[in-house]
């Protein structure tokens, strides 16, 4: 991982009062999370931006934690060797939660997996998703396929991280996804053999089968026809539902679609509630500093908070 430039100004959190801006800016008809009740379970997913690289302070996590809590169940990435930042985060989050995370992979990351144990349980499986023979595709353009296993090693740059849930009456693999970035033929690679794992076990009695929610960093441009991930991965039968709150992409532009949930028609599909959103708490927290300089300020949130927002979406339980 690569640190994004620490910031040279000195800006005073008040925690209290970001607190209060970001229930507030919730409150918005257009940005709601529903409440956590006895019937759903909020499943999300934030790439936490070199966690545990840069050096965030107390206030920060705190203030992320504040964001996280709002969900029953978070993939994450880009969680560093050192899990310091991490510890404390789950920490803020209160005793009833619970940390499961990978060893470093490809680009010095982990994937993790924060979840609360109020609200479900582990079934037991956790394990790295990695390529084997008949998970692997047939690349048209030789080149690409001779770069992928090179670059590659013939599997993940990043493996998938799966782990088993079960809420109420939704039993469920969650695999936290966060693709190649640096090459397209690479992450079109991947994207690939993502699709094709998870349909071949989609059907399966045994774990990982049934209901699987792939969800993370896909660095997706786009979740359209046309963008060559999205239909890819279309090909295999998974669906990308439409975010409900329809307002902005998942990165701090508000341009992308980098981050996406997928899962398969007529299985975890029955289970989705329909409702799906992007928290955009950069449009909350911070407004002085963003009235005062817009570069600054998006120079302090990328360092000290993240440069990605979370996507949530609620099943029935």
């Amino acid at each position: 991982m690569r640190s994004h430039p620490k910031p040279r100004f000195q800006y005073t959190v008040d925690l209290a009062a970001e607190k209060r801006r970001l229930a507030a800016h919730l409150q918005k008809p257009d940005r709601q999370i529903p409440a956590k009740g006895a019937s759903n379970l909020l499943v999300a997913t934030w790439n936490l931006t070199n966690f545990g690289l840069q050096q965030r302070e107390a206030v920060h996590l705190q203030l992320m934690a504040e964001i996280l809590r709002r969900f029953d169940v978070v993939a994450v990435q880009e969680v560093a060797d050192d899990l310091a930042h991490l510890e404390q985060l789950v920490a803020a989050l209160g005793t009833r939660w619970e940390a499961i995370y990978t060893d470093i992979g490809g680009n010095d990351e982990r994937a993790a997996v924060l979840y609360d144990t109020r609200r479900l349980r582990r079934t037991g499986l956790a394990a790295e998703l990695a390529m084997r023979g008949y998970d692997l595709p047939r690349i048209e353009v030789e080149e690409v396929a001779a770069q992928a296993a090179t670059t590659l090693g013939g599997g993940f740059n990043r493996n998938p991280f799966m782990v088993g849930f079960v809420a109420g009456t939704f039993r469920f693999t969650l695999v936290d996804v966060h693709l190649f970035w640096s090459n397209l033929g690479i992450r079109e690679f991947e994207t690939d053999a993502l699709g094709r794992w998870a349909k071949s076990r989609s059907t399966k009695a045994f774990p990982p089968g049934g209901d699987i929610v792939l969800i993370g960093d896909w660095n997706m441009p786009h979740v359209r026809p046309g963008d060559r991930l999205y239909d890819v991965a279309k090909r295999h039968g998974v669906v990308f539902p439409k975010h409900t709150t329809d307002l902005v992409g998942t990165n701090l532009a508000g341009d992308s679609d980098y981050d996406e949930m997928a899962f398969f028609p007529g299985k975890t599909a029955d289970d989705w509630t329909g409702k799906m959103g992007v928290l955009d708490f950069d449009n909350a927290l911070f407004p002085d500093l963003y009235q005062l300089d817009h570069e600054r300020f998006y120079e302090y949130v990328r360092y000290y908070v993240a440069d990605h927002r979370p996507l949530w979406a609620e099943f029935k339980r």
